[in-house]
């Protein structure tokens, strides 16, 4: 099997750190293998992509590149040109040439029908037609509707923008892809259609993702960034996840064993002690004539010799002592959770421009309840998130919530909060040591308590949003895509504390193993909602 790129010993270090990001970096790319890139917010993934590609020089070791051709898409890249979606997918500047003038000819009429004709046989012979089918086909899979393929792509949403750069990117046939976060912004048959799409391709893929399913259904190897070393582990996310929880499980029989042992040696050394003392009173006692001193002399110079010998291998045992991380959890306060109904929302109506969202949409969501909110991108679910919180205005219908209902909301991108604050500043003083035991389990740690939101990485904004939450002591969560710039730690600790939360859930998000453990049925927004029946899990 051919390799494509290959690192050996590489570290790396920002200027402004005291510390290494990462050092002894070491692993191998074939060509078609897919491997998921996994580590908390902070560990260096992004930068180890950025080495891999060429965009950065390691501080240390070195990285061949064996002929290959590269194609790398940022966290938060996005399509931009005052172009048409489809001439952005053609990028060939001759066939793009050809595909305008043959727009402007027959948008102005055809008067020239012959020159006409000779243009359309060379944009065919140029395979321009089979690329438009090809495109077609892409973005439609990708969740575009026929009008949007028609439109300017500065016009498109963030969103929108950021589907049609993977699939420009996707078409270009690179022989390995570097993939940060590819899943945000698309939803389940987007997600679905890019699964296929890299399990189908003969090229070698790098994915960093926090969506546990889609890096089951893709990759069969994971390397993992932790304290600044890489390991690699066989397998999809799941495996890894087995292989840690053995490895914890035989690394804490480990230490146990080993702690014991240094507690024999230490009980030894005490149990000497005493015995020391004891015949020094002996010795007083007898009035000894030498014969008991010599004695205890020789002894002496023996027990010397022993402490060394177990002090020596008290530090050995030290030494082999394996490092456990803490596990750590969050978890949602107990509140008061009445009986009986919590949201009633009846004959829902709401469009913008032409578009209807909601037609006569009703439901209802008990106390307790979980649910999910289900749709492609586009369908309304935001906008029914914001309608319920009372931001955006229903053209008709009503949204009842119980008088106790004390939701929170956490929005899908951006945050409720000025950048400008400092961390410290979201949080009432008598909280502030709460916030920081529970920042510092989604390992947010050190000087990010004091720092300015704008200072902090998307994910460590995120996770400060959720702490936020938590520490307000909802009794109604809604969540739109909670699992955005998350790590896989993150993610697995928020799904647990779902899990135990007392209240009710309303949760909009494309990670299907969240929302499939999770919620307990599920409300499907069509693309023109009637009255709907919620769907069992």
């Amino acid at each position: 099997m051919r390799i494509l790129v290959n690192l050996n010993s590489v570290a790396f270090i920002y200027p402004e750190m005291k510390d290494y990001l990462f050092k002894g970096v070491s692993f191998t790319v074939y060509e078609g293998e897919k491997i998921g890139l996994l580590g908390v917010n902070g560990s260096g993934k992004t930068t180890l992509l950025e080495l891999v590609k060429g965009d950065k020089e390691p501080e240390e070791g070195n990285i061949q590149r064996f002929n290959c051709s590269i194609m790398y898409l940022k966290q938060e890249e996005t399509a931009s040109g005052a172009i048409s979606v489809v001439e952005y997918m053609l990028e060939d500047e001759e066939i793009v040439r050809m595909f305008r003038k043959l727009k402007s000819m027959e948008r102005d009429g055809i008067k020239n029908p012959l020159h006409y004709a000779d243009l359309l046989k060379s944009f065919e012979e140029k395979g321009g037609f089979e690329k438009l089918k090809q495109i077609r086909n892409t973005l439609l899979n990708f969740g575009f509707s026929e009008n949007t393929l028609q439109r300017e792509v500065d016009s498109l949403s963030g969103g929108e923008r950021r589907i049609l750069k993977i699939a420009s990117l996707l078409s270009q046939h690179a022989d390995l892809y570097l993939l940060d976060e590819p899943t945000n912004f698309l939803d389940r048959e987007g997600i679905e259609f890019l699964k296929n799409t890299i399990k189908r391709s003969k090229s070698a893929f790098i994915i960093v993702s926090h969506d546990r399913w889609f890096l089951d259904k893709t990759v069969s190897r994971i390397l993992e960034m932790e304290r600044g070393r890489l390991r690699e582990y066989s397998g999809n996310y799941s495996v890894f996840i087995a292989t840690k929880e053995r490895e914890y499980k035989g690394k804490l029989r480990k230490k146990e064993k080993i702690e014991k042992e240094i507690e024999r040696l230490k009980k030894m050394e005490r149990n000497y002690k005493t015995w020391a003392g004891r015949k020094e009173k002996e010795k007083i006692g007898a009035g000894d004539k030498g014969f008991i001193s010599h004695k205890a002399s020789k002894l002496a110079k023996k027990a010397i010799l022993a402490k060394t010998r177990r002090e020596k291998r008290i530090q050995e045992l030290e030494r082999e002592k394996p490092w456990i991380e803490k596990i750590y959890s969050i978890r949602f306060e107990d509140v008061e959770v009445p009986s009986g109904v919590c949201l009633a929302v009846t004959g829902l109506v709401k469009s913008f421009e032409e578009k209807t969202l909601f037609s006569s949409f009703s439901f209802s969501v008990n106390w307790g309840e979980k649910v999910s909110i289900d749709g492609p991108n586009g369908s309304g679910k935001t906008t029914l998130l914001r309608i319920l919180l009372g931001d955006i205005e229903a053209d008709e219908g009503e949204v009842v919530w119980h008088k106790l209902s004390k939701p929170r909301y956490l929005p899908q991108s951006g945050i409720l909060f000025n950048e400008e604050m400092k961390v410290y500043q979201l949080f009432d003083k008598e909280l502030w040591e709460k916030a920081r035991t529970l920042l510092g389990c989604l390992k947010v740690r050190g000087d990010s308590f004091f720092k300015k939101l704008r200072e902090l990485s998307e994910g460590q904004k995120r996770k400060v949003e959720l702490v936020k939450i938590i520490l307000d002591e909802p009794n109604v969560l809604i969540l739109d895509e909670p699992t955005t710039h998350l790590d896989y730690y993150t993610v697995e600790l928020l799904e647990k504390a779902l899990l135990e939360f007392k209240g009710t859930l309303i949760l909009v998000s494309h990670d299907r193993y969240l929302v499939e453990r999770v919620c307990e049925r599920r409300i499907p927004i069509l693309e023109v909602s009637q009255d709907t029946q919620p769907e069992l899990r």
